[in-house]
């Protein structure tokens, strides 16, 4: 007859409940509960390789001696394979010793490790050792309590220092197999046996046992030289120590660094003026100079160069227009002799006496005047005369190969005048060249487009003569063009107001006399009048002229 399927299942089910149960069985049957024993293991204290023994008791060793008997490790109560060129590998000395190598110990490896004796294939006895992992006690850093820190001591030639070294590390009973011992170091090096230095030392617990404390002292002997120095105590590669300086010694340190930072800011203080000194002494010319105003002069500059290509290129396309443009300067150009026969001609004085600095562009056509040729010294003394410090200017390249009595006499005078020298780094408007120039002319002064001469608007006095955009200019047409009205407004009271600008407007052919105000201009007292501020306008000559 067939089996029922319901039936079929129900003894497989069976079957299944029946072959775990033994396998339950098993495996809490290779763990014997008397015969049981714990095993800390830490990594960090006892590098691999390592033995794990399988802890026999006497009989068993013996029984073990004999041929029928045989041993077999479990893992969890599982077979342990285990041969010479595995992780791990089983041993059996003769004298019925047994245990594991393990080559390398890992976290994987923690378990129940059971040893089984075996008799004529029959099993006579276990024996099992938990392996649990735990980290070592040794690899916590010990507490210093003396020193606390690194001391420094400045004992003098034969005085005697007792050095008291403290340490608290943690410690267990059970499993400590770290060794804890204080040993003394000088500049990082273990004390000779021939010293005469001696330490003693001394360690007890806490109340519970789970800290130790280690003290030792060392007798310093002070009485060479040689014993000043670093001492250290050492425990589980952590030191804490004293360190034994000369008397002074400390404060020679504190001045040699000063005096190194004093040179070195003295140092950066000198590039640093080498490197900037004329912007320096242009932002303070720029911030706390004077202006060199209502001085009657006209220009700023009176710039004498010779008519030839160079020149002209370098006064009228780079030095005008720089110094113009740039730093609203006013030149005036002359490019004649300016000492014919070794003597200033009227012009030039009054075009000089309107100046206020004097350049003269030196090049090699410039010295080959005549004035400079015959006799330069001479001439040179008329242009001191002429301006208080003049400012010369010169290309480098003629500079260094021209061979010309007038080098000479610069260099003698380098303190009277101010000489310049162009070469091609000069063209950038930050090059030294400009920088130097610019701190030897007057300190410019920036108006805005809508304001007039600040000669004459800074003054009180309305004179007509005096003002830039008069008001007299009135194109109003006649009252009565056919006669006379016989209304006439004071003729020294002024011109009439200003009704209209350039070109006139049509007016009413009338205009009544109310409307008409008097002018605000007195020139009642014109011979008394001063017209020193603008003495360019005039010609000013003297009594023995007349």
């Amino acid at each position: 007859m067939g089996r029922n399927p319901t039936t079929s299942l129900l003894l497989l089910a069976v079957a299944a409940w029946v072959a775990v149960t033994v396998t339950a069985s098993a495996a809490a049957s290779c763990v014997d509960p008397d015969r049981f024993f714990d095993n800390i293991s830490w990594v960090e204290q006892q590098p691999a390789p390592r033995q794990l023994f399988c802890p026999l008791d006497e009989a068993s060793r013996l029984l073990l001696q004999a041929p029928s008997s045989q041993l077999q490790w479990r893992k969890n109560c599982q077979a342990l394979t285990s041969n010479k060129s595995s992780r791990v590998s089983s041993t059996l000395w003769s004298n019925g010793t047994a245990f594991l190598t393990f080559q390398t110990l890992e976290a994987g490896d923690a378990g129940n490790y059971t040893c089984t004796l075996y008799l004529s294939g029959e099993q006579n006895a276990s024996f099992t050792v938990r392996i649990s992992m735990a980290d070592s006690p040794c690899s916590r850093a010990p507490e210093f309590l003396s020193p606390a820190g690194e001391q420094v001591l400045e004992p003098q030639l034969g005085d005697q220092l007792l050095l008291n070294c403290t340490v608290r590390v943690s410690y267990d009973q059970r499993y400590n197999a770290c060794d804890s011992i204080i040993q003394w170091l000088k500049d990082g090096q273990h004390f000779p046996r021939d010293s005469q230095d001696t330490s003693s030392g001394l360690d007890w617990f806490n109340n519970d046992a789970s800290e130790k404390f280690l003290s030792s002292l060392l007798q310093v002997n002070v009485t060479e030289y040689s014993d000043y120095g670093h001492y250290s105590c050492l425990v589980r590669n952590t030191t804490a120590g004293f360190t034994l300086h000369r008397p002074g010694t400390a404060s020679h340190i504190a001045g040699v660094i000063a005096a190194f930072i004093v040179v070195l800011i003295l140092v950066l203080a000198v590039l640093l003026w080498v490197k900037c000194r004329l912007d320096v002494k242009l932002w303070y010319r720029n911030t706390y100079g004077d202006y060199e105003m209502y001085d009657g002069k006209t220009y700023d500059a009176y710039v004498s160069y010779t008519n030839t290509a160079h020149d002209r290129k370098f006064v009228n396309f780079i030095l005008k227009p720089h110094l113009e443009n740039r730093y609203s300067y006013k030149l005036h150009l002359n490019d004649t002799d300016i000492l014919p026969a070794s003597e200033p001609s009227a012009e030039l004085l009054m075009n000089v006496s309107r100046c206020r600095r004097l350049i003269v562009v030196l090049s090699k056509s410039y010295l080959e005047q005549d004035w400079c040729a015959n006799n330069f010294r001479e001439g040179f003394w008329r242009l001191m005369e002429l301006s208080h410090k003049p400012i010369f200017i010169m290309y480098e390249n003629q500079y260094r190969e021209m061979g010309h009595p007038a080098t000479l006499l610069l260099k003698e005078h380098k303190r009277d005048i101010t000489l310049l020298l162009w070469n091609s780094k000069s063209m950038t408007p930050s090059s030294e060249f400009w920088k130097e120039l610019v701190l030897v002319m007057p300190r410019s002064v920036t108006y805005s487009s809508t304001m007039a001469d600040p000669q004459t608007l800074l003054q009180d006095d309305k004179d007509p003569m005096l003002t830039l955009d008069p008001d007299y200019l009135d194109c109003r047409a006649d009252p009565d063009p056919e006669g006379d009205l016989g209304i006439r407004v004071p003729i020294y009271k002024g011109p009439p107001p200003r009704v209209s600008a350039l070109p006139c407007a049509d007016l009413p052919s009338a205009t009544p006399m109310a409307e008409l105000r008097p002018s605000e201009i007195d020139i009642s007292d014109l011979g008394s009048r001063s017209y020193a501020a603008r003495t360019d306008f005039y010609c000013l000559v003297t009594d023995e002229d007349v």
